[in-house]
């Protein structure tokens, strides 16, 4: 772990200047930086965090009803105060009151420029309402990692709001722009978010920043059309232009093999569709905290979701399943990453580090109840990496 003095330097200004907090040219890393070294200390999997926010009376309310304004805070992470952060509750079905468990989202730089924890220039606290294994991004994101494909990293921390504790919450990474210029090199393009897809048209679509920037959704009509109409024998061909196809597929495919249906190959939810500047689309997971232990979920099988069955998939998935070339390719994806990236070794590992640090020290209150929760889930968690890989294994002819 990487010391507090290290961390407590970083929750300076670093290397910004004192302009724009978010202009393009301070998004972060180059593609070719050593992906890791900034929140290197934030996201050490191997400690329990200790993450305490104080919010003044006067901006509860705000905090309380507000779904996109931030309220000032004082964050002490690990020690290391950091005053006058952005705060706000994020969460949709997750979503809960002040005096439950509120998941929030922290913009270290929004009324100090420059500010940052670690590097970082923002923070998730996931509350994992819907995962008391509190495992379920923890895994999924290493899969993805291993496939190739960027992901956020996780930890673990408890978390107290106004001193009363709140419990056990995940760290997750944000995907913002300082996070997408360290993995394509350009944090600037535009970033579409689930839910959405594509016969709701392009001007339905959730655009980052649109009115603030003033930007065009023209890039997204063009690859909405080609989704829409362009015939099966030419479709792959004519995507590739616009949208990294391969990584399409391997996003397809990690999401299947780990059975990850709150995403977009069976809900069209918790995804981004990111426009490299000079580049082409990318799809991005995100929002991976609603386990499905179900390891006999069908992988060719898009009509999973446990909520309605009859709800229609994530269409380009659906279409690349009724097209035989672009299927064989999503087979041949899907083979490679349940044999090489869907590891259960490591997966475990994973598991009993977060099992560990979790007893590391006693816990009262609230993350005592949820560790309690904890106990049982991850039964469940470890019977899942172990079942599913068995699973694919039998069902790919691995």
């Amino acid at each position: 772990m990487r010391s507090l003095a290290v961390l407590a330097c970083a929750a300076l200004a670093c290397g910004g200047g004192a302009g724009d907090p978010d202009a393009p040219g301070d998004a972060g890393p180059t593609a070719d930086a050593t992906v890791g070294a900034v929140g290197a200390a934030v996201f050490d999997p191997g400690v329990l965090h200790t993450v305490a926010l104080e919010v003044a009376p006067e901006h509860l309310a705000t905090l309380e009803d507000s779904v996109d304004v931030r309220v000032p805070a004082t964050l002490t992470f690990d020690g290391v105060t950091v005053a006058q952060v952005g705060l706000r509750k994020k969460g949709a079905t997750s979503r809960r009151p002040l005096a439950d468990k509120p998941g929030f989202t922290i913009k270290l730089n929004s009324f100090v420029p420059g500010q940052r924890l670690d590097g970082l220039k923002k923070l998730t606290l996931d509350n994992a309402i819907e995962d008391p294994s509190l495992v379920t991004g923890h895994l999924s994101y290493e899969v993805y990692r291993r496939a190739g494909l960027p992901a956020p990293r996780t930890a673990h921390a408890t978390v107290s709001f106004n001193g009363v504790d709140k419990g056990l919450y995940v760290l997750e990474e944000s995907t913002d722009a300082q996070y997408l210029a360290t993995h394509f090199g350009a944090g600037d393009g535009n970033v579409y978010e689930g839910p959405w897809d594509f016969p709701k048209g392009a001007a339905a679509a959730p655009l980052r920043d649109e009115v603030e920037d003033g930007r065009s959704r023209a890039d997204l009509e063009a690859l909405t059309a080609v989704v829409m109409d362009t015939p099966d024998a030419e479709l792959a061909n004519a995507l590739a232009p616009l949208l990294d196809v391969d990584r399409f597929l391997t996003n397809f495919a990690v999401e299947m093999a780990a059975a990850l249906w709150d995403n977009y190959a069976i809900v069209a939810w918790n995804f981004y569709l990111y426009h490299v500047p000079g580049g082409r689309f990318v799809m991005l997971t995100h929002g991976v905290n609603w386990p499905y232990f179900r390891a006999d979920m069908d992988p060719f099988d898009l009509h999973t979701d446990p909520w309605n069955a009859d709800a229609p998939p994530g269409f380009l998935c659906d279409r690349f399943l009724r097209i035989p070339a672009l299927a064989d390719r999503y087979r041949a994806e899907l083979a490679r990453v349940s044999r090489d990236s869907f590891d259960v070794p490591a997966l475990l590992a994973r598991i009993d580090q977060v099992d560990a640090i979790l007893h590391a020290r006693p816990l009262t209150g609230a993350s005592a109840a949820q560790l309690d929760r904890f106990e049982a889930a991850v039964v469940e968690a470890r019977a899942f990496v172990r079942d599913r890989k068995a699973f694919l294994t039998s069902r790919l002819g691995l």
